[in-house]
């Protein structure tokens, strides 16, 4: 059990894994970014449809959320400030993940706003959807704090 453990250990903290952690983790985010820089009006839309939020941020976060997506997507893919760009991918999957539970939890029908928000195959807010973003959190979280 303690070789296990040892073993993980360095998995998790060698250098060629966590540049290959780096990479997908980036191209998610990069993915992700894509569609909402392409139609912020509509990521607007549906980050109002959460209600979560008040209005007069909805246009605002519509605008920097994308953007910030993908300078923290592109920085793992390239290799730059991998602690403070998974810092933020946590802090932004935190918040999905917020996002996702509490509309759950009051009953909302909304598109998650993941990738596609121009409406042709968007996928909705669901506890599938939850559990499957938390992969994304622990390699986030991995990614900002491995040394």
């Amino acid at each position: 059990m303690a070789s296990l453990a040892k073993a993980s250990a360095r998995l998790l903290t060698n250098r060629v894994f966590l540049r290959l952690l780096g990479l997908c983790v980036g191209g998610v985010f990069t993915y992700a970014s894509l569609d909402k820089i392409a139609y912020p009006d509509r990521f607007a839309d549906i980050l109002n449809d959460y209600d979560m939020l008040p209005l007069v941020l909805i246009n605002g976060l519509a605008l920097v959320v994308p953007w910030l997506e993908l300078v923290i997507g592109l920085s793992l893919i390239i290799g730059l400030w991998r602690r403070a760009a998974g810092l933020l991918a946590t802090v932004l999957t935190v918040a999905f993940l917020i996002s996702i539970a509490q509309a759950q939890v009051r009953g909302l029908e909304v598109a998650c706003g993941c990738f596609d928000v121009s409406g042709l195959s968007a996928t909705k807010a669901s506890w599938s959807l939850f559990l499957r973003d938390l992969p994304l959190l622990g390699a986030s979280a991995l990614l900002w704090r491995a040394p």
